[in-house]
């Protein structure tokens, strides 16, 4: 996220709670099946129940049919049968249960009113670890469309990026007031016997694959300090998961199964991990296959557990706009992350894509670029580097890879390129670019849509509505969608419901702009000499 969103963690030790398993009743309504209208919805604990009683209260009327709830780090804890979000923060409030009998009547609700309800892992600051993102994925290539963090914060040296400056606020900008406890990484749990096995399903296919020997990092631990040749840093995020010996991925079912909730979304965007352990020497190409393995792991780890723990949750993840680009990869990004995964575990693509498990292979197209200085245009070519040229272009990748894949829409001001530097090259959504996107990417090959975010502003700072007078509200983007997804529904003529002095789903409010979703594999940029900085990959095979 690139918001002043609520992302801080609690450090407390965990309270000893019962172990016994809550009992589920069934999903109160049918699967929206593969005809999927989702919006994330960003909780902080100021604005957090209004918005999810509000969208509760309409949900017969709003124009989406799934809502992600958004979002619990990868370090959560959860025990059970417990029934607090206290050590499983989704940013809803503070104190008591930390909202979960609310969010848990709220789920209920909606679901009754027809909406799906997810809860995403991830986003962007909980993918992001300042030090290692700054050094390998941004100064390592000086050309690079974010290297100007560097030599504005930096004076051009990366050995002046520092904990103080946190490394060049290359993870969020100045104005953010981010602090190392703002950030988190996903942990491999490898004490446990769920992320074991995990790891043997990914080990067994690796032998028959070409990719690299798989090598795990299980010492990246909040609060740990590791090593990088003679640089020793401080591991973001908590450790409670470690300390009481838990699998935060298995909790992450648990929590989903005692909330009722219809799925799980899984939003990993670590770049900083590609970067650190790819193979290969600048400036490239270099091999992405540590980081296939690990998210690899992950996937299997919460499949795995959804089969023993509730097999009627769905599956999902969010997935970068390059992912399943075949070529070289030139490092910053994660292009051809999921076409690995395709290649070497189908199985996990097809649980996420295919089956009752099914939560969709959701890609972010958006945070784009139009900058082909920095081969933004993935073609290679202007003439059809425009936002809707690059969705089809991109959603092509994932079509030609045989992986089912929905669109993903911004509301507002995009995150990349950083509006403070390079506003003239954002490629944010107008209603021109809405109706070329529909148009060129036919709903029923992408399986519907979804957009960041249900409270977003259509124009916020620095650019405001002077620079991008032509953006287009929430309400427009959802109805839209709706209608090319399910056009004969009722909802796609209603409204993302207001709320007086909070927020407006027609511009203003308090959402920022950005989360993990909008600046995926950019998400602040590649740092990419030869390739994209945003959600793209870069021309240059």
């Amino acid at each position: 996220m690139r918001s002043s969103s609520y992302l801080s963690l609690t450090s407390l030790l965990l309270i000893l709670l019962s172990c016994t398993t809550s009992t589920v009743q069934p999903l109160a309504t049918p699967s929206a099946g593969l005809k999927v209208v989702g919006g994330y919805l960003l909780l902080n604990p100021s604005t957090a129940a209004s918005k999810l009683k509000a969208l509760a209260s309409n949900a017969a009327k709003i124009p989406v049919n799934r809502i992600f709830l958004s979002f619990v780090a990868p370090t959560m804890v959860y025990v059970p049968g417990s029934k607090t979000l206290k050590y499983a923060d989704i940013g809803y409030k503070k104190g008591g249960d930390y909202g979960f009998a609310e969010v848990k009547k709220y789920v209920g609700l909606l679901q009754k009113g027809g909406v799906e309800v997810f809860l995403s892992m991830g986003g962007w600051n909980f993918n992001c670890f300042p030090y290692f993102y700054m050094k390998y994925s941004i100064s390592s290539f000086p050309t690079g469309p974010n290297y100007w963090k560097i030599q504005q914060y930096g004076n051009n040296s990366a050995s002046n990026c520092n904990a103080t400056n946190m490394w060049c606020y290359v993870c969020e900008p100045q104005s953010s007031n981010t602090t190392l406890s703002d950030f988190v990484i996903f942990p491999e749990p490898a004490k446990t016997k769920t992320w074991k096995r995990a790891q043997a399903q990914v080990e067994a296919a690796s032998k028959t694959a070409k990719g690299m020997p798989v090598k795990w990092n299980p010492q990246f631990i909040g609060g740990a300090v590791v090593t990088d040749g003679a640089m020793s840093v401080t591991v973001p995020g908590d450790n409670t998961w470690f300390k009481k010996g838990r699998d935060p991925y298995q909790d992450f079912v648990y929590l989903a199964k005692d909330l009722g909730l219809d799925g799980v979304d899984l939003d990993y965007e670590e770049i900083w991990h590609a970067d650190t352990f790819r193979s290969g020497t600048v400036p490239g190409p270099f091999k992405i296959d540590q980081t296939v393995y690990k998210y690899a792991a992950i996937s299997f780890d919460i499949i795995n557990n959804i089969k023993a723990i509730y097999p009627a949750c769905k599956f999902g993840t969010a997935a970068g706009a390059a992912g399943a680009w075949q070529g070289n990869w030139w490092g910053g990004n994660l292009k051809g992350l999921w076409y690995y995964l395709n290649l070497w575990y189908p199985e996990v693509v097809n649980f996420m894509a295919t089956g009752k498990n099914a939560g969709g292979i959701n890609v972010m197209t958006y945070d784009l670029s139009n900058n082909n200085a920095h081969f933004e245009c993935p073609s290679g070519q202007t003439a059809d580097c425009d936002l809707a040229g690059q969705v089809q272009f991109y959603m092509e990748t994932y079509a030609n890879a045989s992986i089912p894949a929905r669109v993903g829409y911004e509301v507002g001001q995009p995150a990349y390129p950083d509006p403070t530097n390079d506003a003239a090259h954002q490629l944010p959504l107008t209603k021109a670019g809405l109706s070329a996107i529909i148009n060129g990417v036919a709903t029923s090959s992408t399986l519907g849509g979804f957009f960041w975010e249900l409270y977003k502003p259509k124009n916020s700072e620095p650019t405001g509505v002077a620079g991008q007078p032509n953006n287009i509200d929430a309400n427009t983007v959802a109805r839209q969608v709706c209608k090319a997804v399910i056009p004969n529904a009722a909802r796609c003529n209603g409204s993302i419901p207001q709320i007086p002095g909070i927020s407006s789903a027609m511009g203003g409010g308090d959402a920022g702009y950005g989360h993990s979703m909008n600046g995926f594999p950019g998400n602040s940029g590649s740092g990419n000499p030869n390739g994209a900085g945003g959600s793209g990959g870069g021309a240059k095979q």
